[in-house]
């Protein structure tokens, strides 16, 4: 949670109303004394009754240990004592300081037993957070850090570093930390007409805590905008409870619409947030957020949204929350809740491409402990489908694994590895949304592995695993009917020969140094061996995951992997980089190879596609990505995927990517991001579907930031195709944000996230 968006209009305000900055003073002004320019030595102070005579010798030790009372230090042009008022009178560059605080004035009339007086004359009052405040006179008490100034203006420091310029006729210091100030302005902004500011009648400041001000009117160079009669603001980074800054926005499907949040500071450990937004078109939708941080080492967060909405007349709901904690002897437990209604609320009112486009919500909790090379996971997962014409689900409920990663077995070079995974599986036979055939399947999964790397050459690895997997499942299914428990067996046999790897190294000087290029290449060679079973067995295992699609495999994939690798060296320093990366793959299938022929036109096709995969930085301002898969048989480009960045100056970056699968679909984006003049910054993003001729989303963002950072101002424009249940509609999005730095944010709901990496 951001608490930007809190209106923050004064600082942690003035330290010292008296200054706070350690300066070094001429000499040390010791009880009735005072320092001189010219090494004026005061007179002797008048003698004393020795106390010591009639008191206790215990009484006067105690009084020798008290702390002794810090000094004043004064200096000035000119200094004057009036022993008869024990006043000391100083004209000229006076500079005064007590403890880490600092005067400056051309005048000071001050008692040095009590620290009050009055400053005419250019006064300047500094403080150690940078507070740093001007007036024409001030009545002051620099021991008790009381006071008063007239016409002041100056700067307030602040914890977070933003700068405060206040103005005020008359400005207060109650007490340690209160203030009461009148006829003032505030702002971040620097000019004779600043870019925003705020004034007010009359607040009263409570430093590093909060400001209560009345009669406020918020001004965009000096051009009144809003009238706030009573404000309340927090000083601090502490949360405070109160209503949060309203966001703004405008749509053709919502309309107009404006959102109130008011944010609780439970206490400490917890806080929450209750939302309305008011929507022009489609209703009243509600919202609650609730945090939770009870430890450091435990946290949570509960989010809720609900809308009944009036155009569609469907009751929208969306529920999330996750919960983190560390448990004792090394244990860890994370969960997420991802729950949704029918009507998908995520691809009607969510911003971001992920969400919208996503099919199934996942709800998980899992409790983890790691030891050694052993690990072990309690998983339990619900998904379900967020397509309207489907209600698919899947669950494990609950799944435990146990894996232990490769440890060599004694010195014998051989290593051993295991997965043993028990796992409840809960899912619907039939996805149709008329029928539900839920079933509970148990299933227990063994799969211990010895492997044994071998160097056979220094150019040459080998490495031979095998492995036994034995799975039961209490029940199988042909279709929708039970046929009872099975038992499969398997082995897997695997082989990786890597090598013979080949390098060259070529030189290349330059006026900056010595570069160096390797090229690399790396073949590799992997073999997996899996006996067949039963089909009719097979069949009867109902295919969840990975563990329940194991097929029969005989086959070898080639790699033929190559990098271009780039070393500077400057003086003493070097530094390699991989400018370049070509990998060729393609996979041999023996069980194609030997399969009967059924029918005149059927043939064996042993070869997969060819896989072309290129990663590229050639240069910092170049960015060449590209993977392609080629069928040998039928002489097509199956799939051809790739994406170009250039950034040929610091404010200008273009992305395009294509993505392509042969008679199926294919799709481009692109996103342009320039900043052409100072603070200010383009993006522009598309989305367009080829296959289907449609033009998906185009989203636009203008943003200023004003380079003396006091305030900044965005523009979203979102134009995209909303296709549910059916159901197309164009919608286009106007969202507003301003930013008045350091007293506040008016933002509007949050734009789209440009869907491509940057440099």
């Amino acid at each position: 949670m951001s608490y930007k968006i809190f209106i923050k209009i004064f600082p942690w305000v003035f330290c010292a109303l008296l200054g706070c900055s350690a300066a070094q003073a001429q000499d040390t002004y010791p009880g009735a004394s005072f320092p001189s320019p010219y090494n004026y030595q005061p007179p002797a102070p008048a003698p004393q009754k020795n106390k010591s005579e009639t008191k206790p010798k215990a009484k006067a030790k105690a009084k020798a240990k008290q702390p002794t009372e810090p000094p004043i230090h004064i200096a000035a042009d000119h200094l004057e004592q009036i022993p008869e008022k024990n006043l000391v009178k100083a004209w000229g560059n006076v500079r005064i300081v007590y403890e880490k605080r600092t005067i400056l004035a051309d005048k000071v009339m001050m008692d040095p037993n009590t620290g009050k007086g009055q400053a005419e004359g250019h006064v300047v009052m500094i403080a150690e957070n940078g507070t740093k405040l001007r007036a024409t006179k001030a009545q002051i008490n620099i021991k008790s850090e009381k006071g008063r100034m007239f016409d002041a203006h100056g700067t307030l420091g602040s914890p977070d570093g933003i700068e405060y310029y206040v103005k005020g006729k008359d400005i207060t210091k109650v007490n340690e930390t209160r203030y009461r100030i009148k006829d003032a302005s505030l702002t971040t902004c620097t000019g004779k007409i600043p870019d925003w500011l705020i004034e007010f009648d009359d607040a009263e400041v409570v430093e590093g805590d909060r400001a209560l001000f009345k009669g406020g009117v918020v001004k965009i160079r000096n051009m009144p905008i809003a009238y706030v009669p009573i404000g309340y603001v927090p000083l601090d980074n502490e949360r405070k409870t109160g209503f949060l800054t309203p966001s703004v926005g405008s749509t053709n499907l919502d309309g107009f619409t404006l959102g109130n949040t008011f944010f609780w500071a439970i206490d400490d450990h917890q806080d929450a947030t209750i939302g309305i937004d008011y929507m022009e078109k489609r209703g009243v939708r509600t919202s609650l957020e609730y945090r939770y941080t009870p430890s450091q080492t435990t946290s949570g967060m509960f989010n809720g949204v609900f809308l009944d909405d009036k155009v569609t007349g469907n009751f929208f709901w969306k529920i999330d929350a996750y919960h983190t904690q560390e448990l004792p002897y090394g244990w860890k437990l994370n969960g997420k809740l991802d729950l949704t209604s029918k009507s998908n609320f995520n691809k009607t009112f969510r911003n971001q491409t992920e969400n919208r486009t996503r099919r199934s919500s996942d709800s998980w909790a899992t409790l983890f402990k790691t030891w050694g090379n052993q690990s072990f996971d309690i998983l339990a997962r619900l998904r379900q489908s967020e397509d309207d014409g489907r209600d698919d689900t899947f669950g494990l409920l609950p799944q435990a694994i146990w894996r232990t990663q490769p440890v060599e077995l004694g010195r014998t070079g051989v290593y051993f590895n295991q997965d043993t995974n028990f796992t409840t599986l809960v899912t619907d036979l039939d996805g149709s949304p008329a029928v539900d055939k839920l079933v509970n399947i148990e299933r227990v999964d063994l799969h211990p592995q010895l492997s044994a790397p071998l160097r056979l050459f220094p150019w040459l690895n080998f490495t031979p695993t095998i492995g036994v997997r034995n799975t039961f499942y209490s029940d199988s299914f042909v279709g929708t009917q039970s046929r009872g428990v099975i038992n499969r067996e398997l082995i897997d046999v695997q082989g990786i020969l890597e090598g013979p790897k080949v390098n060259k190294i070529f030189h290349v000087d330059t006026k900056e140094g010595s570069t160096k290029y390797k090229h690399v290449i790396e073949p590799r060679f992997v073999y997996n061996f899996i006996p067949d079973m039963d089909e009719a067995d097979r069949n009867r295992i109902f295919q969840i995951d990975g563990i329940d699609r194991i097929p029969n495999t005989n086959r070898v994939a080639f790699f033929l992997t190559q990098r271009l690798l780039r070393k500077v060296t400057t003086g003493n320093s070097s530094n390699t980089e991989q400018i370049a990366r070509f990998e060729i793959s393609q996979i041999y299938d023996f069980n194609e190879a030997e399969r009967t022929l059924v029918g005149s036109n059927d043939k064996n096709r042993p070869f997969s596609t060819l896989r072309f995969d290129w990663d590229s930085r050639p240069f910092p301002f170049l960015m060449l990505n590209f993977d392609s898969t080629f069928n040998i048989y039928t002489g097509v480009v199956e799939t051809f995927n790739f994406d170009v960045g250039v950034k040929p100056t610091d404010n200008l970056m273009l992305i395009m990517e294509r993505r392509l699968a042969h008679n199926t679909s294919a799709s481009i984006l692109g996103t342009i991001d320039y900043s052409f003049l100072p603070g200010w910054n383009m993006k522009f993003s598309v989305r367009f579907d080829e296959f289907n001729e449609t033009l998906l989303e185009k989203n636009g963002r203008l943003t200023f930031n004003d380079p003396c950072r006091c305030w900044g101002a965005s523009l979203d424009v979102v134009q995209r195709l909303n296709i549910n249940g059916g159901l197309r509609q164009e919608e286009t999005r106007f969202l507003f944000n301003l930013t008045l730095r350091g007293l506040g944010e008016l933002v509007g709901n949050e734009g789209e996230t440009f869907i491509h990496r940057s440099f």
